[in-house]
């Protein structure tokens, strides 16, 4: 009897014991259910922070694609469509989806269609008044033809004191090519990329589901933005069907021409006006 009393009491599905399993039960439970609530945030926090890496990373690639391009202009006679091949060029990596010749031609394809549709590169110096300050005629026997332009040799020799009439700039200055470039960078990771979108173009009244409604409450298809950006918002039911978040990204380069600037090559390539 006594041994059968000793079993009794250690066992370990009574007393103590069967408390603390009762306890972690449902301690079990509760964190089950603090996870359930809490997981869609954490997720969504993991998406964000995947997509403004790939954010940092698009502007890198930009900062080094706008000087490609300003070094394309500089030895094209300032040449837009020369400046937006240069521009396509380094902004290939961005599309890269396949470390193959066949995933090389795509990025570059893909790329070439969003530096002409999704980019706008503005010449910021020389300006008009330094353009007309300095350019003169040159005729090029081999083309038979005359290009107004702005002289680019020995310019170490050339007088640097003499400030044009309405640019009030040296001629050395004239020959500095500084552009800006403003791109549409697509955002693509899940639900990160649209609330962002919302966020950055502070999209109005969407609806009673906020950002994940389907169609816009008001009769404006871009959401009455407050902060619209004409060249990269989307239409809201476009954005959804296509997945294509746009968020606008910009970029200056500096670099001295190394060859005639011709105020004809400069538009050569229309800009984008938008969407």
């Amino acid at each position: 009897m006594c041994d059968r009393q000793g079993m009794l009491q250690q066992s370990p599905l009574r007393g103590p014991s069967l408390n603390r399993r009762a306890r972690w039960a449902g301690q079990s439970g509760q964190a089950m259910v603090e996870f359930i609530i809490i997981a869609p945030a954490l997720l969504f926090v993991c998406f964000a922070i995947i997509q403004f890496v790939l954010l940092y990373q698009a502007k890198s690639t930009l900062d080094v694609a706008v000087l490609e391009a300003a070094r394309e202009g500089a030895v094209n006679n300032g040449s837009m469509k020369a400046m937006r091949a240069g521009l396509a060029r380094g902004l290939t990596p961005i599309y890269a989806r396949h470390a193959d010749a066949d995933g090389v031609d795509a990025a570059l394809a893909a790329a070439q269609i969003d530096a002409s549709n999704f980019a706008v590169i503005t010449v910021i110096s020389p300006t008009e008044a330094a353009i007309q300050d300095f350019s003169q005629p040159r005729f090029y026997p081999d083309q038979g033809v005359t290009y107004s332009e702005i002289p680019n040799d020995s310019l170490m020799y050339r007088d640097s004191t003499t400030l044009g009439p309405g640019s009030r700039i040296n001629i050395q200055d004239a020959n500095l090519l500084k552009i800006h470039v403003h791109y549409c960078y697509n955002m693509y990771v899940p639900l990160a990329s649209k609330v962002i979108y919302y966020a950055v173009n502070v999209i109005g009244s969407i609806g009673t589901m906020g950002i994940l409604t389907h169609e816009p409450a008001n009769q404006d298809p871009y959401g009455a933005p407050l902060n619209g950006d004409a060249l990269c918002r989307t239409k809201l039911v476009d954005g959804i069907a296509t997945d294509r978040w746009p968020l606008s990204l910009d970029s200056e380069a500096m670099v001295r021409m190394q060859s005639p600037l011709r105020y004809s090559a400069i538009n050569d390539s229309p800009n984008p006006t938008g969407l």
